[in-house]
């Protein structure tokens, strides 16, 4: 409940919209001490399907260098506030699918005794664990984001889904930009934008604000009504379509770049706004059997059938151009968290965002040597900008007991960790 929230974050609009505000001096300061406060932290995992090359990923032993590598590239600008961790890994269940365990286990690292009646080994999942600790600072208890555009039923649940509350209990993913708008900008009844209501109702408000503060107003609002023009282009597109009961059209009225970039927007504007603290994202279900159009690679390509066949050059070329457009559109989520100053940092300072994926190789469905980077140094507790190889077989769930552990939940253990992963820290 709002009541629960300090509530000189957050203007209320005539149409009984709610938007809370981006980090502000005036509401940063201890009244006692009127020292700055720490900026909350936010916590994000990115989720890439079916592993990723891992000779175009991984640089050879002895090179500290992971950002000359062609798949991580795109991530040079921000490359010093990125950390690549080797070593990573956990149980692969005989018996049992890897595509499905690898995406639905993966933010659990769910022990795989059996004691669940669950044909899969799920847990509660890391994002939920941190949610129950600190969603009580935001309206908005947690973000879990889709970027599976298609509706066919070849995906399982498993496959489809990293967020769970717990042993088959899905949290319900959206894949729809305009549900993700509403959720995080509800208007009510009220015909007006949420910016233009915001606005109206922020007029008092404005005077006391400094002029950095202005700006960042400014800055946040300008984001806001940016996603309200491509959300409402989106709407008139579906809508002139109904009513001229026209034919399916061939191409989606967004390319797949232009729809996963609008899903990151959108997980940038709640971080900003101090909507969320917590997001998970698949950038793609785990082993798709729909024909992928990667319309800025100009094909169409199963990306899991290309990873049965990446000894063949020409099919390794095509699933680096794959791995590298998921990792170019991570990096474009960083570059905007990147921007937005808050405090004496930025909000990617101030979060821990995870890109992984459940598989070591796709082609071999090893779950050994995950390919997992870190992104963020959680208010300046993580040593940024370096590889941390560990042992071979370090727990996944090490990874997540240290970020649990950051986020504040006190937790000691997690899954089948042997204790957090410390070398992460500064």
């Amino acid at each position: 409940m709002i009541k629960d929230i300090d509530r000189r974050k957050f203007l209320f609009g005539a149409g009984g919209s709610i938007m809370a505000l981006p980090w502000l001096e005036m509401n940063a300061e201890e009244p006692k001490t009127k020292k700055l406060k720490e900026p909350s932290l936010r916590f994000a995992s990115f989720y890439s399907p079916m592993g990723f090359v891992r000779d175009h990923f991984f640089p050879e032993k002895g090179n500290q260098d992971f950002l000359s590598m062609p798949t991580l590239s795109p991530l040079k600008k921000v490359g010093e506030k990125v950390t690549m961790i080797t070593g990573l890994s956990r149980v692969n269940v005989r018996g049992v699918d890897v595509h499905n365990q690898a995406s639905s286990c993966f933010l659990s690292s769910a022990n795989p005794s059996g004691e669940f009646q669950s044909a899969y080994p799920m847990d509660r999942t890391l994002d939920h664990m941190i949610a129950d600790k600190v969603s009580h600072r935001t309206p908005i208890r947690s973000l879990e984001l889709n970027c599976n555009t298609f509706k066919d039923l070849r995906e399982s649940i498993y496959l489809d889904n990293i967020s769970w509350y717990g042993p088959e209990h899905v949290a319900t993913t959206m894949k729809d930009p305009r549900q993700v708008y509403k959720t995080l900008f509800h208007t009510g009844k009220s015909d007006k934008d949420i910016t233009d209501l915001i606005l109206e109702d922020a007029a008092n408000f404005d005077r006391r604000l400094s002029r950095h503060d202005k700006d960042k107003m400014d800055e946040y609002c300008t984001s806001v009504r940016e996603i309200e023009k491509q959300i409402d282009k989106l709407s008139k597109y579906y809508a002139t379509r109904e009513r001229a009961n026209m034919k399916e059209p061939d191409e989606e009225p967004m390319t797949r770049g232009e729809y996963i970039s609008m899903m990151g927007k959108l997980l940038v504007l709640a971080f900003q706004g101090d909507l969320t603290h917590v997001a998970t994202m698949m950038f793609a279900p785990e082993r798709w059997g729909t024909p992928q159009r990667f319309h800025e690679l100009n094909f169409t390509k199963s990306h899991h059938g290309l990873t049965h066949s990446q000894d063949r050059a020409d099919v390794k070329k095509s699933l680096t151009r794959v791995d590298r457009f998921y990792v170019e559109l991570f990096a474009e989520v960083l570059e905007q968290l990147d921007s937005i100053k808050e405090g004496d940092g930025t909000i990617l300072d101030h979060s821990i965002i995870t890109l992984g994926s459940g598989l070591g190789d796709g082609k071999y469905h090893t779950m050994d040597e995950l390919p997992v980077i870190v992104a963020g140094s959680a208010n300046g507790k993580i040593k940024t900008g370096r590889i941390i190889d560990c042992p071979k077989r370090t727990p996944l769930a090490n990874l997540w007991l240290l970020q649990a552990q950051l986020m504040g939940t006190g937790m000691e253990n997690f899954a089948d960790s042997t204790g957090p992963l410390e070398d992460l820290l500064a």
